[in-house]
């Protein structure tokens, strides 16, 4: 089976110039017979008024002196003369008694079935094709009343069917000529229109094939176009707006994991060839291989990151959902990160604790308090605070994490939670892989909660994650 891709436009053509075809011919057909039924009822009406007129007149003044100058009595019963009839009055055995003859034809042939049923006093319309040009002929029977209803004469009236033929003939022609002209007029037309209508995807397309990394600015001009195809163009250059931003993240993303894993493989590479160089004792190859062991476990975490982000973002990591108490969760992990905040001349103190369970992973969990708290600590100067305290919120349990350190710059929080993003510039290696804010963010939003972030330069940012509590 062969089948044909033809092109939208094409198509939409196509079918638009069939179903004008067939509403043009439906229409023309229904105008052509309703105009020929009006014409026929037409010339019907005026030969009956006719025979209508004579029949009357005729059965008041019945005698034989009508038979000697008919033209002269129907001139005097119409009035005028009748142009282009036929009319004749027969008695009851079909003799022609008289008749009027404005016609080119000499005789008005009567059927042996319309005598028979004029002579029951029925009215008979026929048309004869035998002649040319053809006739129409209506039979009026005159009833005699004082004789019971009996039929003494008949009255035939005849009309030429010429004109009426070639009216006819000219209305078929001019629909034989208009229809297709049409046709053809709005058909073109419809391509013409079908295809600017369509240009707007004709743009998309085009747009889509040069679309790369190297043109990921370039939009489709739509103009003051608020059609479907209008919104297309427009949905279409958002996309490639999405798009622009994914490639400039991955492309920062490689950027950062290539300067994130080259740095500890430097360290590692200038080590190893430092203790090549000469002989050592153990002491100084252990100072060595613990140093290169710090960088090793420094990669692997970064890896380990970057996999589970990885696997995030495929949700294709499960949780293991169980009752949490948060007052104990948070106590632990203050617990764990007093040493750090020690270390760097910090206060980290509790300030108050909401006593409720919630529905959650705890080791995940502890996981976000941690970069939370550790990434507080860690952009506190010393002498600084980091407080903590949880309340109830509308169904939510609030865990604020504030601190006193060097705050975000404004224009900046929006971007703390890509990966490998630092606020601080300037930091050491030691400050981290850069993905622990990404990594709690994504585990909040699997707990069905929210980060939000609130800093001041030079005075310090509050995080406040929002968890919904465990329904009793």
């Amino acid at each position: 089976m062969i089948k044909i891709n033809l092109p939208i436009k094409w198509r939409l053509t196509v079918w638009y110039g069939f179903i004008l075809t067939i509403i043009l011919i439906a229409f023309s057909t229904g105008v052509y017979f309703y105009f020929r039924s009006s014409l026929e009822r037409n010339i019907d009406a005026k030969i009956k008024s006719i025979g209508d007129v004579l029949s009357s007149s005729f059965s008041e003044s019945y005698n034989s002196s009508v038979f000697g100058n008919f033209e002269r009595y129907i001139e005097n019963v119409l009035g005028r003369k009748p142009k282009g009839k036929f009319i004749q009055i027969l008695d009851s055995s079909g003799k022609i008694g008289a008749r009027m003859n404005d016609m080119e034809t000499d005789t008005l042939p009567t059927s042996f079935k319309t005598l028979e049923r004029a002579l029951k006093g029925e009215i008979v319309y026929e048309t004869i094709e035998s002649v040319y040009p053809r006739l129409r002929i209506v039979t009026i029977p005159i009833i005699e009343s004082k004789d019971n209803g009996r039929v003494v004469s008949i009255i035939q009236v005849g009309t030429s069917l010429e004109d009426f033929d070639e009216t006819m003939k000219r209305l078929l022609i001019i629909m034989l000529i208009s229809i297709p002209t049409a046709l053809c007029i709005t058909i073109i037309s419809g391509f013409f229109l079908a295809k600017k209508a369509l240009r707007p995807v004709d743009q998309i397309r085009r747009a889509a094939v040069r679309l790369s990394l190297s043109n990921l600015n370039e939009r489709i001009d739509i103009g003051d176009r608020r059609d479907e195809l209008g919104k297309l163009a427009e949905t279409f250059n958002e996309m490639i707006g999405r798009l622009r931003d994914s490639f400039t993240r991955i492309n920062q993303f490689s950027i950062d994991v290539s300067h994130e894993l080259k740095t500890p493989l430097t360290i590692l590479k200038g080590e190893t060839e430092v203790a090549l160089r000469k002989d050592r004792d153990v002491e100084g190859y252990k100072k060595i291989l613990t140093s290169n062991l710090e960088e090793i476990n420094r990669m692997a975490d970064i890896i380990d990151d970057l996999l589970l982000l990885s696997k995030s973002d495929e949700s294709a990591v499960s949780i293991n959902l169980k009752d949490v108490s948060l007052r104990d969760l948070i106590a632990d992990v203050c617990v764990n990160m007093k040493y750090f905040a020690d270390g760097k001349g910090v206060e980290l103190s509790i300030l108050e604790l909401a006593d409720t369970n919630i529905r959650g992973d705890e080791l995940k969990l502890r996981r976000m308090l941690t970069n939370i708290v550790e990434n507080g600590i860690k952009y506190t100067p010393s002498g600084g605070k980091v407080e903590l305290q949880s309340f109830l919120n509308n169904g939510y349990v609030q865990i604020d994490v504030r601190d006193t350190g060097i705050g975000i710059p404004e224009e900046e929080i929006k971007f703390i939670f890509d990966r490998f993003y630092r606020g601080d510039k300037s930091r050491k290696r030691e400050s981290g892989s850069g993905l622990g804010l990404s990594i709690s963010k994504w585990i909040a939003e699997m707990h069905k909660g929210t980060i939000e972030v609130k800093s001041v330069p030079a005075e310090g940012t509050l995080f406040s994650i929002k968890l919904p509590v465990k329904n009793e």
